[in-house]
């Protein structure tokens, strides 16, 4: 899609019929995402879990830093804030977290629309281009839409606009500047990894301008300055919440890629940025915007990297970089040449849409299992031992429920049985785990407090998948069978539904003392 910047589309800042636009394009956007995630489609389950995390941490109040180990504070203000408007507003919490999403969607690209608007007279065609591909790509890309990484997309766009609108800083004045990187950096510290987006994009602007002073802007320093204060309050001031840190990178060690594996996907990621740069000497297109889009390329790699994980919402970003990249030299680069690339971005996009129908199968298959058990789990705690990716979040979100568990999964079970997890033992359900881990340990503690202290009214085993276990197979009466404490809390619960369909097989348990 192309996005007009025609100044002769241009008007006056304010005037009515811009605001007519804005308004109309806003109510459109609010009701279409509310009806396509109402009637058509569930969140993602990483998205559900946050925000259950957010109405665990609204339920138990003062309490919550009692059971939590970890829960970042920039992500426990945004998703319990979304459990308290969705009491207050009476609107499901799934369907809250997408309300905020958009209307963070809508601040993004009214912002970047007035900023090109203002610098090259960018037409309306620019903000409903900005829109459709901010929600477009991140629903198909797998249904990363209100994930942190969509949001911090988000914080980014306005930033870029301007930086390419307004290359010597002398249209956009101090204020705009300022929202700018309140916006950029608020949107920043959940996940502050991509702060590298904006360093080597600064760098390379910097250097192609010969102007080393550019770094010094105000957007950049008020970004900057969020993030580095967010980062020294949180982890290097609190050696305990580093402590924990470590216990929670080291539980999800079975899903960390070896440096064989960065290697191969930087480079497999990283190949269509050569195509970019020959284009760019083909067309002799400013080095300028070349250093810029593969400043944002390489950034985005490298904070996949970091994360030793290339999931979608990992790669969601990179996908974005090059989508920009795409946008920024599609005046000055023939029509096909401009095909060619966009099929070449849109063939792993719509691989992911494809791969996201599982996810869409496997909630739908739980809601008409619970729905024919007739237990009541609206407003009811629920404790969930699953693994990932199970459909328990996007359900109990839509329902109601509060999950009475601290951390969206058990990862730290499949670092144990990792060692077992090979071909020959492939269907063996495993001996029962020994967490000898200090990490592993601390984790496990964690959920089990909570259930000995405060109860839930419901048990559920979720044994479906095995994920990223790809031979062993999970049972959690098994694998917790020399557990005492565990057990002690399941002799309090009985089951009263099993299912064992063609997707989910999971069993629910009702408090019984």
């Amino acid at each position: 899609m192309t996005l007009s910047s025609d100044p002769k589309n241009s008007g006056q800042p304010g005037n009515f019929g811009n605001m007519a636009l804005v308004a109309g394009v806003a109510f459109v956007l609010l009701a279409c995402l509310q009806l396509f995630y109402s009637a058509f489609y569930s969140i993602h389950t990483d998205l559900a879990g946050a925000a259950l995390s957010g109405r665990l941490a609204l339920s138990l109040g003062d309490s919550f830093v009692d059971y939590s180990l970890y829960f970042p504070p920039a992500e426990q203000v945004w998703f319990t804030l979304a459990a308290w408007l969705s009491d207050l507003t009476g609107l499901r919490l799934d369907l809250t977290i997408i309300a905020m999403t958009g209307v963070a969607l809508l601040f993004s690209t009214g912002l970047a629309y007035h900023i090109r608007r203002v610098t090259v007279g960018a037409s309306p065609l620019f903000l409903i281009g900005s829109i459709a591909v901010l929600v477009v790509l991140p629903v198909l890309y797998k249904n990363v839409f209100g994930l942190r990484e969509h949001l911090v997309v988000l914080g980014l766009w306005p930033y870029l606009v301007l930086r390419l609108s307004d290359p010597e800083g002398t249209k956009i004045g101090l204020p705009l500047r300022i929202v700018v990187g309140l916006w950029m950096g608020a949107t920043l510290l959940l996940k502050y990894l991509y702060a590298l987006v904006v360093l080597l994009v600064e760098l390379a602007d910097a250097a192609v301008q010969r102007k080393p002073l550019f770094l010094l802007r105000i957007e950049n320093l008020i970004s900057g300055a969020m993030v580095a204060l967010y980062l020294l309050l949180w982890l290097v001031l609190d050696p305990e919440q580093r402590e924990i840190m470590g216990a929670v990178v080291s539980a999800i060690d079975a899903n960390l890629t070896s440096t064989r594996i960065n290697l191969e996907q930087a480079g497999l990621h990283g190949a269509l940025a050569l195509f970019f740069v020959m284009l760019g000497f083909i067309y002799k297109l400013p080095v300028r915007v070349t250093a810029i889009g593969l400043g944002l390329v390489i950034a985005a790699i490298a904070a996949a990297w970091i994360q030793s994980r290339w999931y979608s919402h990992h790669l969601f970003p990179i996908t974005m970089a090059y989508v920009t990249w795409l946008w920024m030299i599609h005046r000055q680069t023939k029509l096909l040449w401009l095909v060619g690339l966009a099929i070449i971005i849109a063939r792993p996009v719509l691989g992911e849409y494809v791969n996201s129908r599982i996810y869409q199968v496997t909630v739908a298959e739980l809601d008409a299992a619970m729905d024919r058990s007739a237990i009541p789990i609206d407003g009811k705690q629920v404790g969930v031992l699953t693994m990932h990716p199970s459909p328990f979040n996007q359900h109990l979100a839509a329902n109601g429920a509060v999950r009475w568990n601290v951390s969206m999964n058990n990862s730290y079970v499949a670092t144990a049985l990792k060692p077992l997890d090979r071909p020959e033992n492939e269907g063996v359900i495993p001996p029962p785990v020994t967490l000898d881990d200090p990490g592993m340990q601390m984790l496990h503690d964690e959920m089990l407090r909570l259930w000995e202290d405060k109860p839930p009214e419901f048990l559920i085993l979720d044994e479906s998948t095995s994920w990223p276990l790809q031979f062993v197979e999970v049972k959690w009466q098994e694998v917790f069978a020399e557990d005492e404490r565990f057990n002690a809390i399941l002799a309090g619960y009985e089951p009263v539904f099993e299912h064992e369909g063609e997707w989910l097989d999971f069993t629910v348990y009702k408090r019984t003392q």
